[in-house]
């Protein structure tokens, strides 16, 4: 037997992390499942899609017995959803499970064998470093927008964590583009890895709902662990080779241009409009001190637009994909923006003008 009460707040901001490591497509249905199991006087709610590991602490009013049971996620946070009473009590017994709440009361058939729930096994000897939540939630925003979604490009299907001369970089590249960030940590020790997308929004939710000033990270070698309290991320890491991005950065550039970020933003909006009826390209010609920029579609016409801008360098002609400089320019917190340029055929890098911990390389299409 198990019984507990918890408030509604409690249980719903954990269950809805811990839910979204649950496997989808899985012939195991244990991986369907939440496992509530006390340890220490605590209830503690396991979840994994064996990629990911999400262990979340109860914070509850009455706890008695010392019974496991494994339940459906994503019933379970349906059912936590649309409780309206803020008490809910639990009682487990004989492989069932109520819920009760207020004059709501549901009884679920539970997992018949908990105890099949896969174990996790980490290395808490590892590296270990603390982060604010919110710099460590503004870098993961920063990046991973530029991840693949393609499954089979493993390599790129995540971002890249890199720890070396006491900095943390993360970098993300789906081969068309790429956008790199880093900020100072308090550790010398060096060692990288590879996380997958899906881990990613794991951890972006799980950073979302917490109230916790500070991120404790441990990585080893074949894991990460991220901790906020009381609800700690385990994913293993990605057994593939990122590309190595520093050969991306460009060296030397010929044409520099800065302007305001917003002007711009709306100028691409607009051109936008015709691009995505088109071929999806806008053009760039830069000239002394203007930026033209022009989109045309042969069914629904063409977009002409003058920015003004500060340049340095020669005069060029460039074409990109307008979604990519929108999300680009978007993740430049200043109110100026600098294109730097080699070429017509080159990568383009972006960033502020004191180019900061943030810098965005995007490849050009063809005229």
């Amino acid at each position: 037997m198990l019984r507990f009460i918890i408030n509604k707040q409690e249980i719903s901001k954990k269950i809805s992390v811990a839910a979204q490591a649950v496997g989808t497509k899985t012939i195991d249905p244990i991986l369907q499942c939440l496992l509530f199991k006390p340890e220490n006087d605590l209830i503690k709610v396991y979840s994994t899609d064996m990629q990911t590991f999400v262990i979340a602490n109860l914070s509850v009013s009455e706890f008695d017995g010392s019974d496991t049971f494994a339940v459906d996620a994503k019933l379970l946070e349906e059912i936590i959803k649309n409780i309206d009473d803020d008490e809910i009590v639990f009682k487990y017994e004989l492989g069932k499970v109520n819920i009760k709440s207020g004059k709501t009361s549901f009884n679920l058939t539970t997992y018949s064998n908990p105890e099949k729930f896969p174990p996790i096994e980490f290395d808490e000897s590892g590296i270990t470093f603390e982060i604010e939540t919110s710099i460590l939630s503004e870098m993961i925003d920063k990046v991973i927008f530029c991840a693949s979604t393609e499954s089979a490009m493993r390599a790129l299907n995540g971002v890249y964590w890199e720890i070396k001369d006491g900095f943390l970089r993360l970098v993300a590249s789906d081969g068309y583009r790429l956008a790199l960030v880093e900020q100072k940590i308090d550790v010398q020790a060096e060692i990288d890895f590879i996380v997958s997308l899906k881990s990613m929004k794991e951890l972006q939710n799980m950073i979302a709902g917490t109230d916790e000033p500070v991120i404790k990270i441990t990585c080893d070698h074949k894991k990460m662990a991220v901790n906020a309290g009381d609800i700690t991320v385990i994913t293993r890491v990605v057994e593939e080779v990122f590309p190595d991005y520093r050969r991306v950065l460009p060296k030397a550039f010929r044409t520099r241009i800065s302007f305001n970020k917003n002007d711009f933003l709306e100028a691409l909006k607009r051109n936008m409009i015709i691009a995505k009826r088109g071929n999806d390209k806008v053009r760039l010609e830069i000239g002394d001190n203007v930026m033209v920029l022009t989109s045309h579609s042969p069914e629904f016409g063409e977009v002409r637009e003058e920015l003004n801008i500060e340049k340095e360098g020669e005069d060029l002609v460039i074409n990109f994909n307008p979604r990519f400089l929108n999300e680009a320019a978007k993740n430049v917190d200043d109110e100026e923006i600098v294109f730097n340029f080699v070429d017509d055929l080159s990568p383009m890098q972006v960033n502020s003008k004191d180019v900061g911990g943030f810098l965005y390389i995007v490849l050009p299409v063809r005229a």
